[in-house]
């Protein structure tokens, strides 16, 4: 055992009794693992956008690799999100699981990130938490973009991202 080691009892928990451990060897100084900076909510603006509608664009240089914020919203049940935008002209939600959407047309600025088939962005799913991460180093002034992939439209829906690489329907 090192001297920076000490034995100490860990209690653990196995459905409905409790054991307790004499043998395992926890470091004495633990460490935290620095949580990844996000970036200031006044870095994006949100304005008129040559793909659709309103847009989130930077209004600083943004780092590549960096954790930008989190999608807000209300979770609610599947079945009940798409009753909600069945017909409707824009889609504010994000399937977290195979029961549960996030709702989010009453949401922050991260609302309005547009679709592109070569994004900048990219969404991470964690705990039925939506978070925005940057892809590469962004310029400012420049969209916002994530990959929605498969669209619950009947029949896709026209993507209108002006990519070179744009498959062209969602």
């Amino acid at each position: 055992m090192n001297t920076n080691e000490k034995a100490r009892p860990v209690l653990i928990r196995v459905r409905s009794c409790l054991f307790v451990v004499h043998f395992c060897i926890v470091p004495a100084k633990v460490r935290r693992v620095p949580r990844s900076k996000s970036i200031p909510m006044s870095a994006t603006q949100v304005r008129a956008s040559g793909i659709q509608g309103r847009g989130l664009f930077a209004a600083q240089a943004l780092p590549g690799r960096r954790k930008l914020g989190e999608i807000s919203g209300q979770i609610v049940k599947l079945p009940q999100a798409r009753k909600l935008i069945e017909g409707a002209p824009q889609i504010y939600f994000i399937e977290l699981t195979r029961r549960y959407a996030l709702e989010c047309s009453e949401g922050n600025q991260f609302k309005h990130l547009n679709h592109s088939c070569s994004p900048n962005c990219y969404l991470r799913i964690f705990r039925r938490r939506v978070e925005v991460y940057t892809l590469r180093r962004i310029a400012a002034g420049s969209e916002l973009t994530v990959d929605y992939g498969v669209t619950p439209h009947k029949g896709g829906m026209r993507c209108a991202c002006g990519a070179r690489r744009c498959r062209g329907v969602l």
